[in-house]
Protein backbone atom coordinates (compact mmCIF):
# COMPACT_ATOMS: atom_id res chain seq x y z
CA UNK A 1 0.00 0.00 0.00
CA UNK A 2 3.25 2.10 0.79
CA UNK A 3 4.15 1.45 -2.25
CA UNK A 4 1.44 2.34 -4.46
CA UNK A 5 0.53 5.42 -2.23
CA UNK A 6 4.11 6.54 -3.07
CA UNK A 7 3.87 5.84 -6.75
CA UNK A 8 0.67 7.74 -6.62
CA UNK A 9 2.00 10.87 -4.72
CA UNK A 10 5.02 10.64 -7.21
CA UNK A 11 2.58 10.74 -10.12
CA UNK A 12 0.84 13.47 -8.50
CA UNK A 13 3.54 15.20 -7.72
CA UNK A 14 5.07 15.50 -11.55
CA UNK A 15 1.03 16.21 -12.49
CA UNK A 16 1.81 19.53 -10.51
CA UNK A 17 4.79 20.04 -11.43
CA UNK A 18 3.64 20.20 -15.02
CA UNK A 19 0.71 21.39 -14.63
CA UNK A 20 2.88 24.52 -12.46
CA UNK A 21 5.16 24.36 -15.76
CA UNK A 22 2.78 24.98 -18.40
CA UNK A 23 0.51 27.49 -15.89
CA UNK A 24 4.20 28.87 -16.15
CA UNK A 25 4.45 29.39 -19.74
CA UNK A 26 0.70 30.59 -20.25
CA UNK A 27 1.69 33.26 -17.43
CA UNK A 28 4.55 34.28 -19.35
CA UNK A 29 3.25 33.66 -22.55
CA UNK A 30 0.04 36.57 -21.19
CA UNK A 31 2.62 38.94 -20.07
CA UNK A 32 4.70 38.71 -23.63
CA UNK A 33 1.48 39.49 -25.13
CA UNK A 34 0.54 41.82 -22.79
CA UNK A 35 3.82 43.70 -22.69
CA UNK A 36 4.15 43.28 -26.80
CA UNK A 37 -0.16 45.31 -26.72
CA UNK A 38 1.25 47.76 -24.39
CA UNK A 39 4.69 48.36 -26.44
CA UNK A 40 2.41 48.40 -29.75
CA UNK A 41 -0.09 50.94 -28.48
CA UNK A 42 2.92 53.12 -27.31
CA UNK A 43 4.80 53.18 -30.54
CA UNK A 44 1.37 54.43 -32.67
CA UNK A 45 1.25 56.67 -29.69
CA UNK A 46 4.80 57.80 -30.61
CA UNK A 47 4.17 58.13 -34.33
CA UNK A 48 1.18 60.13 -33.92
CA UNK A 49 2.88 62.88 -31.53
CA UNK A 50 5.73 62.64 -33.89
CA UNK A 51 4.10 63.55 -36.75
CA UNK A 52 1.92 66.39 -35.04
CA UNK A 53 5.45 67.70 -33.77
CA UNK A 54 6.65 67.36 -37.56
CA UNK A 55 2.96 69.75 -38.67
CA UNK A 56 3.45 72.08 -35.73
CA UNK A 57 6.61 73.30 -37.14
CA UNK A 58 5.12 74.59 -40.46
CA UNK A 59 1.40 74.32 -39.60
CA UNK A 60 0.89 76.36 -36.45
CA UNK A 61 3.09 79.02 -38.79
CA UNK A 62 0.89 79.01 -42.18
CA UNK A 63 -2.37 78.64 -40.14
CA UNK A 64 -1.12 81.70 -37.79
CA UNK A 65 -0.55 84.17 -40.53
CA UNK A 66 -3.66 85.51 -40.93
CA UNK A 67 -4.34 85.64 -37.15
CA UNK A 68 -1.29 87.40 -37.30
CA UNK A 69 -1.88 90.10 -40.17
CA UNK A 70 -5.23 90.72 -38.09
CA UNK A 71 -4.20 93.77 -37.48
CA UNK A 72 -2.71 95.03 -40.69
CA UNK A 73 -6.19 93.94 -42.44
CA UNK A 74 -8.02 95.94 -39.93
CA UNK A 75 -5.44 98.89 -40.66
CA UNK A 76 -5.62 99.05 -44.11
CA UNK A 77 -9.23 97.86 -44.62
CA UNK A 78 -12.30 99.28 -43.69
CA UNK A 79 -14.87 97.27 -42.22
CA UNK A 80 -17.35 96.80 -45.08
CA UNK A 81 -14.38 96.01 -47.44
CA UNK A 82 -12.93 93.78 -44.75
CA UNK A 83 -16.32 91.80 -45.03
CA UNK A 84 -16.58 92.05 -48.65
CA UNK A 85 -12.85 90.40 -48.99
CA UNK A 86 -13.54 87.58 -46.01
CA UNK A 87 -17.01 86.97 -47.75
CA UNK A 88 -15.55 86.41 -50.93
CA UNK A 89 -13.08 84.41 -49.76
CA UNK A 90 -15.04 82.17 -47.60
CA UNK A 91 -17.05 81.68 -50.78
CA UNK A 92 -14.32 79.52 -52.23
CA UNK A 93 -15.03 76.98 -49.56
CA UNK A 94 -18.28 76.15 -50.89
CA UNK A 95 -17.56 76.61 -54.87
CA UNK A 96 -14.76 74.41 -54.62
CA UNK A 97 -16.16 71.47 -53.32
CA UNK A 98 -19.47 72.04 -55.76
CA UNK A 99 -17.80 72.61 -58.79
CA UNK A 100 -14.81 69.89 -58.33
CA UNK A 101 -16.87 67.08 -56.89
CA UNK A 102 -15.09 66.68 -53.67
CA UNK A 103 -12.11 65.13 -55.63
CA UNK A 104 -9.66 66.85 -53.88
CA UNK A 105 -10.64 64.28 -50.24
CA UNK A 106 -10.33 61.63 -52.65
CA UNK A 107 -7.23 62.45 -53.96
CA UNK A 108 -5.42 62.34 -50.67
CA UNK A 109 -7.41 59.36 -49.03
CA UNK A 110 -6.50 57.01 -52.11
CA UNK A 111 -2.77 58.15 -52.04
CA UNK A 112 -2.67 56.32 -48.79
CA UNK A 113 -2.96 53.17 -50.23
CA UNK A 114 -0.23 51.55 -51.50
CA UNK A 115 -2.34 49.81 -54.70
CA UNK A 116 -3.68 52.39 -56.28
CA UNK A 117 -1.30 54.18 -59.65
CA UNK A 118 -0.55 57.66 -58.34
CA UNK A 119 -0.14 58.76 -62.00
CA UNK A 120 -3.51 57.85 -63.17
CA UNK A 121 -4.87 59.17 -59.28
CA UNK A 122 -3.50 62.52 -60.09
CA UNK A 123 -4.81 62.92 -64.21
CA UNK A 124 -8.17 61.96 -62.51
CA UNK A 125 -7.53 64.59 -60.34
CA UNK A 126 -6.55 67.22 -62.49
CA UNK A 127 -9.14 66.14 -65.45
CA UNK A 128 -11.72 66.59 -62.36
CA UNK A 129 -10.21 70.07 -61.11
CA UNK A 130 -10.04 71.59 -64.60
CA UNK A 131 -13.56 71.05 -65.69
CA UNK A 132 -14.14 72.62 -61.96
CA UNK A 133 -12.13 75.74 -63.17
CA UNK A 134 -13.99 75.58 -66.51
CA UNK A 135 -17.54 75.66 -64.47
CA UNK A 136 -16.12 78.62 -62.14
CA UNK A 137 -15.18 80.96 -65.25
CA UNK A 138 -18.64 80.58 -67.29
CA UNK A 139 -20.36 81.77 -63.71
CA UNK A 140 -17.77 84.87 -62.97
CA UNK A 141 -18.80 85.66 -66.50
CA UNK A 142 -21.97 85.54 -66.04
CA UNK A 143 -21.88 87.26 -62.56
CA UNK A 144 -20.28 90.29 -64.35
CA UNK A 145 -22.50 90.81 -66.73
CA UNK A 146 -25.63 89.87 -65.59
CA UNK A 147 -25.43 91.01 -61.86
CA UNK A 148 -22.62 93.21 -61.89
CA UNK A 149 -20.95 91.81 -59.31
CA UNK A 150 -17.44 93.73 -58.38
CA UNK A 151 -13.88 91.77 -57.88
CA UNK A 152 -15.03 88.68 -60.38
CA UNK A 153 -11.42 88.46 -61.93
CA UNK A 154 -9.93 88.45 -58.16
CA UNK A 155 -11.98 85.77 -57.17
CA UNK A 156 -11.80 83.88 -60.23
CA UNK A 157 -7.40 83.67 -59.98
CA UNK A 158 -8.31 82.86 -56.63
CA UNK A 159 -10.15 80.18 -57.08
CA UNK A 160 -7.68 78.67 -59.79
CA UNK A 161 -4.86 79.20 -57.38
CA UNK A 162 -6.50 77.07 -54.63
CA UNK A 163 -7.19 74.06 -57.01
CA UNK A 164 -3.35 74.12 -58.27
CA UNK A 165 -1.93 74.07 -53.95
CA UNK A 166 -4.51 71.65 -52.90
CA UNK A 167 -4.23 69.22 -55.38
CA UNK A 168 -0.50 69.19 -55.35
CA UNK A 169 -0.15 69.53 -51.40
CA UNK A 170 -2.58 66.73 -50.79
CA UNK A 171 -0.99 64.23 -53.37
CA UNK A 172 2.23 65.18 -51.88
CA UNK A 173 0.49 64.98 -47.88
CA UNK A 174 -0.74 61.22 -49.08
CA UNK A 175 2.96 60.09 -50.25
CA UNK A 176 4.25 60.37 -46.60
CA UNK A 177 5.99 63.38 -47.93
CA UNK A 178 5.30 64.45 -44.35
CA UNK A 179 7.96 66.89 -43.68
CA UNK A 180 7.81 68.37 -47.43
CA UNK A 181 4.28 69.18 -46.62
CA UNK A 182 4.93 71.37 -44.28
CA UNK A 183 7.70 73.16 -45.85
CA UNK A 184 5.06 73.93 -49.02
CA UNK A 185 2.72 74.99 -46.29
CA UNK A 186 5.52 77.72 -44.82
CA UNK A 187 6.53 78.68 -48.44
CA UNK A 188 2.48 79.48 -48.62
CA UNK A 189 2.45 81.58 -45.85
CA UNK A 190 5.79 83.60 -46.54
CA UNK A 191 4.54 84.40 -49.84
CA UNK A 192 1.15 85.65 -48.64
CA UNK A 193 2.78 88.16 -45.87
CA UNK A 194 4.99 89.57 -48.80
CA UNK A 195 2.16 90.01 -51.39
CA UNK A 196 0.00 91.48 -48.42
CA UNK A 197 2.67 94.09 -47.61
CA UNK A 198 2.89 95.18 -50.99
CA UNK A 199 -0.21 94.94 -52.77
CA UNK A 200 -2.50 96.28 -49.52
CA UNK A 201 0.17 98.43 -47.75
CA UNK A 202 2.26 100.11 -50.82
CA UNK A 203 -0.14 99.62 -53.73
CA UNK A 204 -3.34 100.09 -51.66
CA UNK A 205 -5.31 97.51 -53.88
CA UNK A 206 -8.20 96.95 -50.61
CA UNK A 207 -10.16 94.22 -51.65
CA UNK A 208 -8.43 92.81 -54.59
CA UNK A 209 -4.82 93.30 -52.96
CA UNK A 210 -6.55 91.12 -50.14
CA UNK A 211 -7.60 88.75 -52.67
CA UNK A 212 -4.10 88.56 -54.54
CA UNK A 213 -1.92 88.42 -51.97
CA UNK A 214 -3.85 84.88 -51.12
CA UNK A 215 -3.63 83.90 -54.96
CA UNK A 216 -0.13 84.32 -54.74
CA UNK A 217 0.48 82.11 -51.94
CA UNK A 218 -1.23 79.46 -52.89
CA UNK A 219 0.17 79.39 -56.20
CA UNK A 220 3.96 79.95 -54.91
CA UNK A 221 3.36 77.36 -52.22
CA UNK A 222 1.69 74.84 -55.53
CA UNK A 223 5.14 75.45 -57.41
CA UNK A 224 6.78 74.49 -54.27
CA UNK A 225 4.51 71.04 -54.24
CA UNK A 226 4.44 70.48 -57.84
CA UNK A 227 8.67 70.54 -58.02
CA UNK A 228 9.56 69.61 -54.60
CA UNK A 229 7.70 66.49 -54.57
CA UNK A 230 8.29 65.31 -58.36
CA UNK A 231 4.87 65.73 -59.21
CA UNK A 232 5.50 66.23 -62.63
CA UNK A 233 7.10 62.68 -63.45
CA UNK A 234 3.09 61.51 -63.13
CA UNK A 235 2.28 63.38 -65.61
CA UNK A 236 4.63 61.90 -68.50
CA UNK A 237 2.66 60.44 -69.57
CA UNK A 238 -0.65 61.97 -68.88
CA UNK A 239 -2.79 58.61 -68.30
CA UNK A 240 -6.11 59.29 -66.49
CA UNK A 241 -8.02 55.25 -65.89
CA UNK A 242 -12.14 55.58 -65.68
CA UNK A 243 -12.73 52.76 -63.41
CA UNK A 244 -10.10 54.43 -61.01
CA UNK A 245 -12.27 57.62 -61.41
CA UNK A 246 -15.76 56.07 -60.94
CA UNK A 247 -14.03 54.64 -57.39
CA UNK A 248 -12.58 58.24 -56.66
CA UNK A 249 -16.27 59.77 -57.60
CA UNK A 250 -18.33 56.91 -55.47
CA UNK A 251 -16.03 58.24 -52.69
CA UNK A 252 -16.02 61.95 -52.81
CA UNK A 253 -19.65 62.66 -54.45
CA UNK A 254 -21.37 61.77 -50.96
CA UNK A 255 -18.85 64.17 -49.59
CA UNK A 256 -20.27 67.40 -51.96
CA UNK A 257 -23.14 67.94 -49.78
CA UNK A 258 -21.22 66.96 -46.31
CA UNK A 259 -18.31 69.55 -47.32
CA UNK A 260 -21.33 72.39 -48.69
CA UNK A 261 -23.62 71.60 -45.24
CA UNK A 262 -20.08 71.94 -43.33
CA UNK A 263 -19.53 75.85 -45.08
CA UNK A 264 -22.81 76.45 -44.36
CA UNK A 265 -22.70 75.50 -40.40
CA UNK A 266 -19.21 77.55 -40.42
CA UNK A 267 -19.52 80.76 -42.37
CA UNK A 268 -23.41 81.03 -43.15
CA UNK A 269 -23.75 82.95 -40.02
CA UNK A 270 -21.69 85.76 -41.45
CA UNK A 271 -24.11 86.26 -43.98
CA UNK A 272 -26.60 85.98 -41.95
CA UNK A 273 -25.40 88.77 -39.90
CA UNK A 274 -24.86 90.58 -43.09
CA UNK A 275 -28.68 90.08 -43.94
CA UNK A 276 -30.34 90.64 -40.72
CA UNK A 277 -27.81 93.81 -39.28
CA UNK A 278 -25.38 95.03 -42.09
CA UNK A 279 -22.29 95.13 -43.84
CA UNK A 280 -20.74 96.76 -40.49
CA UNK A 281 -21.91 94.14 -37.99
CA UNK A 282 -20.68 91.69 -40.75
CA UNK A 283 -17.53 93.16 -40.43
CA UNK A 284 -17.36 92.70 -36.90
CA UNK A 285 -18.91 89.43 -36.75
CA UNK A 286 -16.50 87.93 -38.89
CA UNK A 287 -13.38 89.87 -37.05
CA UNK A 288 -14.42 88.09 -33.78
CA UNK A 289 -14.79 85.00 -35.81
CA UNK A 290 -11.07 85.24 -36.30
CA UNK A 291 -10.21 84.79 -32.84
CA UNK A 292 -11.59 81.32 -32.64
CA UNK A 293 -9.25 80.52 -35.52
CA UNK A 294 -6.61 79.79 -32.65
CA UNK A 295 -8.13 76.88 -31.15
CA UNK A 296 -8.33 75.68 -34.94
CA UNK A 297 -4.84 76.36 -35.34
CA UNK A 298 -4.00 73.99 -32.69
CA UNK A 299 -6.75 71.40 -33.74
CA UNK A 300 -5.68 71.09 -37.42
CA UNK A 301 -2.33 70.50 -36.73
CA UNK A 302 -3.18 67.59 -35.12
CA UNK A 303 -5.73 66.53 -37.18
CA UNK A 304 -3.25 65.95 -40.38
CA UNK A 305 -1.78 63.74 -38.49
CA UNK A 306 -4.36 61.60 -36.89
CA UNK A 307 -6.43 61.41 -40.46
CA UNK A 308 -2.83 59.16 -41.25
CA UNK A 309 -2.96 57.57 -38.81
CA UNK A 310 -6.75 56.44 -38.27
CA UNK A 311 -6.56 55.27 -42.34
CA UNK A 312 -3.96 53.04 -41.15
CA UNK A 313 -5.01 52.13 -37.56
CA UNK A 314 -8.33 51.39 -38.51
CA UNK A 315 -8.56 47.42 -39.38
CA UNK A 316 -6.25 46.72 -36.11
CA UNK A 317 -7.84 43.96 -34.01
CA UNK A 318 -6.71 46.79 -30.95
CA UNK A 319 -7.70 50.05 -32.69
CA UNK A 320 -10.70 50.56 -29.44
CA UNK A 321 -7.77 50.97 -26.84
CA UNK A 322 -5.73 53.28 -29.63
CA UNK A 323 -8.34 55.51 -29.98
CA UNK A 324 -9.91 55.73 -26.82
CA UNK A 325 -6.51 56.77 -25.59
CA UNK A 326 -6.59 60.05 -28.00
CA UNK A 327 -10.08 60.75 -27.47
CA UNK A 328 -8.86 62.08 -23.81
CA UNK A 329 -5.89 63.50 -25.10
CA UNK A 330 -7.44 64.94 -27.63
CA UNK A 331 -10.69 66.22 -25.82
CA UNK A 332 -8.38 67.52 -22.73
CA UNK A 333 -5.84 69.44 -24.76
CA UNK A 334 -8.34 70.94 -26.93
CA UNK A 335 -11.22 72.42 -24.48
CA UNK A 336 -8.10 73.56 -22.16
CA UNK A 337 -6.62 75.37 -25.20
CA UNK A 338 -10.22 76.73 -25.64
CA UNK A 339 -10.72 77.90 -22.19
CA UNK A 340 -7.33 79.59 -22.28
CA UNK A 341 -7.80 81.61 -25.16
CA UNK A 342 -11.48 82.46 -23.55
CA UNK A 343 -10.09 83.46 -20.38
CA UNK A 344 -7.46 85.91 -22.41
CA UNK A 345 -9.91 87.25 -24.65
CA UNK A 346 -10.09 90.79 -23.68
CA UNK A 347 -6.03 91.21 -23.75
CA UNK A 348 -5.84 88.97 -27.36
CA UNK A 349 -8.98 91.29 -28.61
CA UNK A 350 -6.74 94.27 -27.85
CA UNK A 351 -3.90 92.98 -29.50
CA UNK A 352 -5.24 92.48 -32.79
CA UNK A 353 -8.84 93.85 -33.03
CA UNK A 354 -8.18 97.70 -33.82
CA UNK A 355 -10.57 100.01 -32.27
CA UNK A 356 -13.04 100.50 -35.15
CA UNK A 357 -13.43 96.36 -35.04
CA UNK A 358 -12.97 96.93 -30.79
CA UNK A 359 -16.72 95.55 -30.05
CA UNK A 360 -16.16 92.47 -31.17
CA UNK A 361 -15.05 90.94 -28.26
CA UNK A 362 -18.13 90.51 -27.40
CA UNK A 363 -19.15 87.43 -29.49
CA UNK A 364 -15.52 85.96 -29.56
CA UNK A 365 -16.53 83.58 -26.43
CA UNK A 366 -19.44 82.38 -27.71
CA UNK A 367 -17.61 81.75 -31.12
CA UNK A 368 -15.05 80.25 -29.53
CA UNK A 369 -17.60 77.74 -27.69
CA UNK A 370 -18.98 76.71 -31.27
CA UNK A 371 -15.84 76.80 -32.73
CA UNK A 372 -14.58 73.85 -29.96
CA UNK A 373 -17.63 71.38 -30.77
CA UNK A 374 -16.58 71.84 -34.59
CA UNK A 375 -13.03 70.61 -33.62
CA UNK A 376 -14.32 67.54 -31.31
CA UNK A 377 -16.66 67.16 -34.60
CA UNK A 378 -13.92 66.62 -37.10
CA UNK A 379 -12.11 64.27 -34.51
CA UNK A 380 -14.85 61.92 -35.11
CA UNK A 381 -15.52 62.98 -38.16
CA UNK A 382 -12.06 61.61 -39.44
CA UNK A 383 -13.21 57.76 -38.46
CA UNK A 384 -15.83 58.17 -41.54
CA UNK A 385 -12.82 58.78 -44.02
CA UNK A 386 -10.78 55.94 -42.51
CA UNK A 387 -13.85 53.78 -42.91
CA UNK A 388 -14.68 55.12 -46.07
CA UNK A 389 -18.00 55.13 -45.52
CA UNK A 390 -19.29 59.09 -46.29
CA UNK A 391 -23.38 58.64 -45.97
CA UNK A 392 -23.50 59.33 -41.94
CA UNK A 393 -20.84 62.03 -42.16
CA UNK A 394 -22.98 63.26 -44.96
CA UNK A 395 -26.34 63.36 -42.83
CA UNK A 396 -24.89 64.39 -39.92
CA UNK A 397 -23.23 67.41 -40.93
CA UNK A 398 -26.52 68.45 -43.64
CA UNK A 399 -28.54 68.09 -39.67
CA UNK A 400 -26.38 70.64 -38.56
CA UNK A 401 -26.60 73.00 -41.32
CA UNK A 402 -30.20 72.95 -41.75
CA UNK A 403 -30.75 73.51 -37.90
CA UNK A 404 -28.09 76.51 -38.36
CA UNK A 405 -29.26 77.66 -40.73
CA UNK A 406 -33.09 77.91 -39.38
CA UNK A 407 -31.80 79.38 -35.80
CA UNK A 408 -29.55 81.89 -37.47
CA UNK A 409 -32.59 83.20 -40.10
CA UNK A 410 -34.86 83.40 -36.73
CA UNK A 411 -32.59 84.45 -33.85
CA UNK A 412 -30.41 87.00 -36.01
CA UNK A 413 -33.35 89.58 -36.48
CA UNK A 414 -34.08 89.73 -32.58
CA UNK A 415 -29.99 89.21 -31.08
CA UNK A 416 -28.26 90.10 -34.00
CA UNK A 417 -24.66 88.54 -34.40
CA UNK A 418 -25.24 86.84 -30.61
CA UNK A 419 -28.38 85.04 -32.74
CA UNK A 420 -25.52 83.69 -35.20
CA UNK A 421 -23.10 82.30 -32.41
CA UNK A 422 -25.63 80.66 -30.76
CA UNK A 423 -27.01 79.34 -33.81
CA UNK A 424 -23.55 77.47 -34.64
CA UNK A 425 -22.78 76.30 -31.28
CA UNK A 426 -25.99 74.32 -31.63
CA UNK A 427 -25.50 72.82 -34.86
CA UNK A 428 -21.77 71.83 -34.04
CA UNK A 429 -22.85 70.30 -30.73
CA UNK A 430 -25.78 68.72 -32.26
CA UNK A 431 -23.61 67.18 -34.90
CA UNK A 432 -21.06 66.34 -32.37
CA UNK A 433 -23.72 63.88 -30.28
CA UNK A 434 -25.24 62.16 -33.58
CA UNK A 435 -21.32 61.36 -34.72
CA UNK A 436 -20.44 59.98 -31.28
CA UNK A 437 -23.51 57.95 -30.91
CA UNK A 438 -23.30 56.79 -34.26
CA UNK A 439 -19.66 55.49 -34.15
CA UNK A 440 -20.14 53.57 -30.98
CA UNK A 441 -21.94 51.09 -32.88
CA UNK A 442 -19.31 51.38 -36.03
CA UNK A 443 -16.18 50.53 -34.69
CA UNK A 444 -14.78 50.04 -30.77
CA UNK A 445 -14.88 53.44 -29.78
CA UNK A 446 -14.79 54.06 -26.11
CA UNK A 447 -16.18 57.42 -24.66
CA UNK A 448 -15.92 58.47 -21.49
CA UNK A 449 -19.26 59.95 -21.81
CA UNK A 450 -19.73 61.88 -17.76
CA UNK A 451 -16.41 63.13 -18.16
CA UNK A 452 -16.44 64.77 -21.83
CA UNK A 453 -19.75 66.22 -20.57
CA UNK A 454 -18.03 67.62 -17.41
CA UNK A 455 -15.43 69.43 -19.50
CA UNK A 456 -17.98 71.07 -21.59
CA UNK A 457 -20.13 72.01 -19.02
CA UNK A 458 -16.73 73.89 -17.74
CA UNK A 459 -15.99 75.25 -20.95
CA UNK A 460 -19.48 76.58 -21.49
CA UNK A 461 -19.41 78.41 -18.34
CA UNK A 462 -16.22 80.39 -19.01
CA UNK A 463 -17.93 81.28 -22.10
CA UNK A 464 -20.64 82.71 -20.42
CA UNK A 465 -18.42 84.06 -17.62
CA UNK A 466 -16.61 86.08 -19.97
CA UNK A 467 -19.39 87.06 -22.54
CA UNK A 468 -20.36 89.99 -20.06
CA UNK A 469 -18.22 92.71 -18.25
CA UNK A 470 -17.50 91.16 -14.52
CA UNK A 471 -15.39 92.10 -11.82
CA UNK A 472 -12.87 90.23 -9.64
CA UNK A 473 -15.01 88.00 -8.44
CA UNK A 474 -16.38 86.59 -12.53
CA UNK A 475 -12.36 86.54 -13.15
CA UNK A 476 -11.74 83.97 -10.67
CA UNK A 477 -14.75 81.86 -11.01
CA UNK A 478 -13.06 81.57 -14.41
CA UNK A 479 -9.47 80.85 -13.60
CA UNK A 480 -11.25 78.30 -11.29
CA UNK A 481 -13.10 76.60 -13.70
CA UNK A 482 -10.13 76.69 -16.29
CA UNK A 483 -8.04 75.16 -13.82
CA UNK A 484 -10.79 71.95 -12.83
CA UNK A 485 -10.88 72.03 -16.78
CA UNK A 486 -6.98 71.61 -17.03
CA UNK A 487 -7.08 68.74 -14.00
CA UNK A 488 -9.88 66.80 -15.12
CA UNK A 489 -8.24 63.62 -16.44
CA UNK A 490 -4.92 63.54 -14.71
CA UNK A 491 -3.76 59.94 -15.74
CA UNK A 492 -3.87 61.43 -19.20
CA UNK A 493 -1.95 64.25 -18.65
CA UNK A 494 0.97 62.51 -16.90
CA UNK A 495 0.89 60.22 -19.46
CA UNK A 496 0.90 62.35 -22.66
CA UNK A 497 3.48 64.94 -20.80
CA UNK A 498 5.71 60.89 -20.63
CA UNK A 499 5.57 60.19 -24.35
CA UNK A 500 5.84 64.13 -25.48
CA UNK A 501 9.26 63.99 -23.88
CA UNK A 502 10.08 60.82 -24.66
CA UNK A 503 9.27 61.87 -28.12
CA UNK A 504 10.93 64.50 -27.87
CA UNK A 505 14.24 62.63 -26.59
CA UNK A 506 14.16 60.20 -29.55
CA UNK A 507 14.16 62.82 -32.27
CA UNK A 508 17.07 64.71 -30.33
CA UNK A 509 19.19 61.64 -30.12
CA UNK A 510 17.93 60.01 -33.76
CA UNK A 511 19.94 63.61 -35.11
CA UNK A 512 23.26 62.53 -33.10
Amino acid sequence: MESVHSARSGRTGLSDLSGGCRQEEHDSTRRGRRSSVLANHKSRIAFLLGNTLVFALGGLAVKAVSLVLMPLYTTALTAGEYGTAELLNSAIEIVLPLLSLGVVEALYRFSIDDDVPKDELFANSLLVLGSGIVCTGVLCSLASAVWGMGHVVSFFVLFCSVCVFKATTQLARGLGHVRRFVAYGLINALAMVIATYLLLFRAHLGVDGYLWSFTIGYLVGGLAAFLGSAEYRLLVPFRADRVLLRRMLVYSLPLVPNLLSWWLVSVSGRYAVLWGSGLVAAGLFTAASKMPSIINIVASVFQQAWQYSTAREIGSPDRGVFFGAVLRGYSLATLSAAGLVIALNRPISRLLLQTEFADGWRYVPLLMLAATFGVMTIFFGTFYQALMSSRMLMVSTMLGAVVNVVLAVVLVPFMGPWGAGLAGAVAYALVLVVRARDLRGRIDLPIDRSRLTYQLALLSGIAACMSVDGGPWLTATVWTCLALLATSDMKVLATSTRAVVGTLVARRAGRR
